[in-house]
Formats: structure tokens, sequence, C-alpha cells
């Protein structure tokens, strides 16, 4: 059970870019399902998943996959 969406970041880059859901699929190695799952917070998307995304968006982690609450939290 989802409680919540946490790729809300992803969603808007990928609408931003004009990218649809199964492109970027396609870009990560994954099924458009499965990607689908993923960016709607039912699955997680794997490490090196996440460092495609975010070379595609040239993009740190932080800046796509955490709130910034988290990111304050773990900042020294």
């Amino acid at each position: 059970m989802r409680l919540r969406n946490p790729n809300l970041k992803l969603k808007a880059l990928r609408i931003e870019h004009e990218i649809k859901q199964s492109d970027l699929a396609d870009m990560i190695g994954i099924g458009k399902t499965t990607y689908n799952r993923k960016e709607n917070g039912f699955n997680e998307f794997t490490e090196n998943e996440i460092k495609i995304i975010c070379e595609i968006f040239n993009k740190e982690p932080s800046e796509i996959f955490f709130n910034n609450k988290v990111t304050k939290r773990i900042k020294p």
C-alpha cells in the first residue's frame, strides 16, 4: 500500500522536459509499467536507475529523490 508519492520532483522534471514515462523507462532500461509503479511510489528505484535519472536531468539525487526535510536532517 502506497502512503504518499515520494517522487513528485521526478514527475515534475519529466513533465517539464516533455519526456513520457515510456521514454524515460526506455532510457533507464526498465518497462513502462515498472517505471510507472516506481514513479508513483509503489516500488523503489535501484541505485543504478537513480544514477541514470540524475545523469539525464543533470541533477544530484538529493535534488530529485529527497524532500527538503530529509535533506536538512542528513546534512552535517
